[in-house]
């Protein structure tokens, strides 16, 4: 719901509430002394868009915000990575190991996996690893 302005003659004030839009004409008794108040109809009226993640008022020049000032280019990338590098996502850098050769991508597979058998009693890497610093601060 909408707020609006009131005005009550009797006691010269100007009070705000939250009123649906079918009763927003209709006169709102004063907080103070009871009266009826009128609807202020609004002088100026702001409206604004968004630009660059940023609201702008309507109309505008046009224009985006940089770090220079007023600009007729929006703010890239490249621009961003300069003043504030951990806002910029790099790109992941694939390993070797998971990139296919030329004779692969040919051949259209992808290689075989190597699937081993876990040996029975054996221990995963964490936990060899726990004991041996377990091992070493003792």
């Amino acid at each position: 719901m909408p707020l609006y302005e009131y005005y009550c003659e009797p006691c010269d004030g100007i009070f705000e509430l939250i009123r649906p839009v079918s009763r927003s004409s209709d006169p709102q008794p004063c907080p103070v002394c009871d009266g009826d108040g009128e609807r202020l109809m609004p002088t100026q009226v702001h409206a604004f868009t968004m630009r660059g993640g940023m609201p702008r008022r309507i109309p505008d020049k046009g224009l985006y915000w940089t770090t220079k000032g007023q600009s007729t280019q929006p703010m890239t990338s490249s621009d961003l990575k300069k003043i504030e590098p951990f806002l910029v996502k790099e790109e992941k850098v694939r390993r070797a190991s998971t990139v296919m050769s030329p004779e692969e991508i040919e051949a259209g597979a992808p290689p075989p996996l190597e699937v081993r058998e876990r040996v029975k009693g054996s221990k995963s890497r964490g936990r060899r690893l726990a004991e041996e610093s377990e091992a070493t601060a003792q």
